[in-house]
């Protein structure tokens, strides 16, 4: 699916591309183009004279984000959200963006979330009217705001497992902060490309003649990838920081646990070789013939019992 959207002498025209035959670069004409698909149309290529190494790059399934600058234009290559959810369950569009200074176009291989919402935007028209690069900055902004408003809800997430970690040791947080961890390994990796594409992006402009106020757009992308890498970096940290210390205490409560039972069996162990001595099948024990035997073993039997427990608690074994 192709569509465009035309500023033409202080209007705005949306449609197909059929609206492509009225672009006239010359006479000072801005055109954003949107493509939805596995290729980019020929005729587009032609028209906006899109190099081959960009466009093998846009049209694969799956390449890291980067920013490459050509003569008549500058590549942009980022990672958009399709899903996004609370949990860090995400699913991603890529999506490039080819920005010339007389046009943008954009390719992505099934819907991006932040061009729909930049494409029916009022404010779309002035920011492709003034300089194309400026509408790119916008959506890329867009995307980063996107994954910065999950990212801060997510703190409260870790914070709430933080706080109740004396009560959180069990198999289902253990497996929850297991999956987070490695949501965050992924999105510290996407993040970072993106930190470095918005560095690289602002260098290219600054080889631009352009408006100044592109560049507080393109630092303020800048800006927003930087806080998203240096999140993901301190969450990730963090998840490792609480599964160490829930599998600590996971540690320290069976240390306890073998501890008493260890004990338990430190006691009962004398009483069993007592017990075993006296149930010996002989006929001359001569403890069996003394009339108080019996009494006298159960009282031993009881004095070490509560001797070794004593010792244990003097020891603080217990």
């Amino acid at each position: 699916m192709v569509r465009v959207n035309l500023a033409k002498a202080g209007n705005m025209k949306t449609g197909g591309q059929e609206l492509l035959a009225d672009f006239d670069g010359a006479a000072g004409d801005c055109v954003w183009v949107d493509v939805t698909g596995d290729v980019i149309p020929d005729d587009i290529c032609r028209l906006f004279d899109l190099h081959d190494l960009s466009l093998s790059d846009a049209q694969r399934k799956r390449h890291p984000p980067k920013v490459e600058q050509f003569s008549n234009y500058i590549y942009v290559l980022q990672r958009g959200i399709k899903v996004f959810d609370a949990d860090l369950t995400f699913e991603h569009v890529q999506v490039s963006l080819f920005i010339g200074t007389q046009f943008i176009v954009t390719f992505h291989h099934s819907d991006s979330l932040s061009v729909n919402a930049w494409w029916a935007n009022p404010q779309t028209h002035g920011y492709l009217a003034s300089a194309p690069i400026l509408l790119a900055s916008r959506l890329l902004n867009t995307m980063a705001s996107r994954y910065l408003e999950v990212m801060l809800e997510f703190e409260g997430t870790l914070s709430e497992i933080e706080d109740d970690i004396q009560g959180a040791l069990s198999d289902d947080v253990l497996v929850e902060l297991t999956s987070y961890r490695s949501r965050l390994r992924r999105l510290k990796r996407i993040f970072s490309y993106h930190e470095k594409s918005s560095m690289a992006l602002i260098k290219a402009y600054q080889k631009l003649p352009s408006e100044s106020e592109v560049g507080y757009h393109l630092q303020d992308v800048l800006d927003k990838n930087e806080r998203l890498s240096s999140l993901t970096q301190m969450y990730y940290e963090l998840t490792g920081d609480l599964l160490d210390s829930m599998l600590s205490m996971a540690s320290h409560k069976l240390n306890g646990t073998m501890r008493v039972l260890t004990v338990i069996t430190a006691v009962f162990v004398p009483l069993s070789f007592i017990v075993g001595l006296y149930g010996m099948n002989f006929e001359y024990i001569p403890e069996l013939k003394f009339k108080y035997g019996y009494f006298f073993v159960v009282g031993f039997m009881l004095t070490l019992s509560v001797s070794l427990i004593s010792i244990f608690k003097f020891k603080k074994w217990l």
